[in-house]
């Protein structure tokens, strides 16, 4: 969770108030009290969960802000019948940061509720359907369809699946890689990760270098936006753009009909492939940056670890 400083005083924090009681606050108000950390599309989805929010307490007469306990808890058992945990986590996280940014109490942090969530979370936690996994395999075929293109697209879109699945990023990591995020060592790059450093493997290198070559980027977002006349762009792919990238693979593949790929698939595809190896759900974990390891062990197929780890996560949130 981002921190989000302070930066209203008694008088805005009235006005905003009524604004967020009446659904009526913008984009560029939402940009300015998140203090410009959060995307486009962030931004987007926390007004949309709000509006959510507000036509559910209108419904009852209900105040909006500040809520209550009760309210949080009802509301998350009734949009639980019809949405996936996905939104709700959404929702949740929406919540919070409008209560925070207002220094009011956050109803969402109370026992009540997070009992709420896990027995949410326990009931739904057969539902979520796993992406289809990006495995080494598809990538190998792939370096060798794309690898001598004359296309940009190509070179770029091959460049996008070899660094998610050497890197195991996501693809909110991917769209915000910059030319700044790499360093050449010797025949090869690392990319600097927020805190992290992945050291790419010579093929990867070598895909990142052609890229690099023929766009001439030399600052910036490293992976951008290209023209059906194959002109680069000045702005950063989206995550909409990403999955259309990956869909295209599964086409390439001559798998559209069996399976489509998503953003998500090589991190799934890694985890197995690293399972495969020999490599501990504890390395797997790590080499992917997941905070848990419930995550990969679901990835890899280990239900009796995922289940032990949700668990784990789960009376660590009951304590706190």
């Amino acid at each position: 969770m981002k921190k989000i400083p302070f930066l209203l005083t008694k008088d805005e924090i009235t006005t905003t108030l009524l604004l967020f009681n009446d659904n009526k606050v913008d984009l560029t108000t939402w940009k300015k009290l998140t203090n410009d950390q959060y995307s486009h599309n962030s931004l987007l989805s926390f007004q949309n969960d709000w509006k959510v929010f507000v036509e559910y307490c209108n419904n009852d007469k209900i105040l909006s802000l500040p809520s209550n306990v009760s309210i949080v808890r009802q509301f998350i058992e009734i949009q639980s019948k019809k949405r996936k945990v996905s939104s709700i986590k959404r929702y949740i996280a929406t919540l919070s940061l409008v209560h925070r940014i207002h220094a009011l109490q956050d109803p969402t942090r109370h026992r009540e509720v997070r009992f709420a969530l896990n027995r949410l979370y326990a009931q739904k936690a057969g539902d979520a359907i796993q992406a289809t996994p990006f495995h080494l395999s598809h990538l190998n075929i792939l370096h060798k369809k794309l690898i001598d293109s004359s296309k940009l697209k190509d070179i770029r879109d091959l460049l996008i699946c070899t660094l998610t699945l050497e890197g195991m990023l996501k693809r909110c990591d991917l769209v915000k890689l910059t030319y700044q995020s790499l360093k050449k060592i010797n025949e090869g790059y690392v990319l600097y990760l927020e805190d992290e450093l992945i050291t790419l493997s010579i093929e990867a290198s070598t895909v990142l270098k052609r890229w690099i070559d023929e766009t001439k980027i030399t600052d910036g977002p490293l992976l951008r936006r290209i023209n059906k006349h194959q002109q680069l762009g000045t702005e950063p792919m989206d995550h909409s753009s990403v999955y259309r990238v990956f869909r295209h693979a599964a086409e390439m593949l001559n798998l559209e009909n069996n399976l489509t790929f998503s953003g998500q698939s090589p991190r799934v595809g890694a985890s197995q492939d690293l399972s495969n190896a020999g490599k501990s759900i504890k390395e797997i974990q790590h080499q992917g940056r997941w905070k848990s390891p419930a995550m990969p062990a679901q990835y890899v197929g280990n239900q009796q670890a995922s289940l032990e780890a949700f668990n784990k996560f789960k009376r660590k949130v009951e304590k706190d």
